[in-house]
């Protein structure tokens, strides 16, 4: 039991930082489109329901955040 325990913080952490990534790369995409995307951003409670559901509402868009956080670190390590 305690073992399960350990894991419920790391679970929260992760749905977390899923959100952050999804919301970074949702704004990043209504910048490129001047907000014309037909890509709508979801509340924290929409994403839990997207999310629950099938993971296609939302890959475009966490995986532009990814790639952004990514280009960052490489930034930052290549001026560095």
């Amino acid at each position: 039991m305690s073992i399960l325990l350990e894991f419920v913080p790391s679970l929260f952490v992760a749905f977390a930082f899923d959100f952050l990534l999804y919301k970074t790369g949702a704004t990043i995409l209504s910048f490129a489109y001047f907000s014309t995307s037909k890509n709508q951003t979801l509340s924290y409670s929409e994403f839990k329901e997207s999310k629950k559901q099938s993971n296609k509402g939302y890959l475009v868009q966490y995986i532009v955040g990814i790639l952004f956080y990514a280009l960052f670190i490489v930034s930052i390590a290549w001026l560095n």
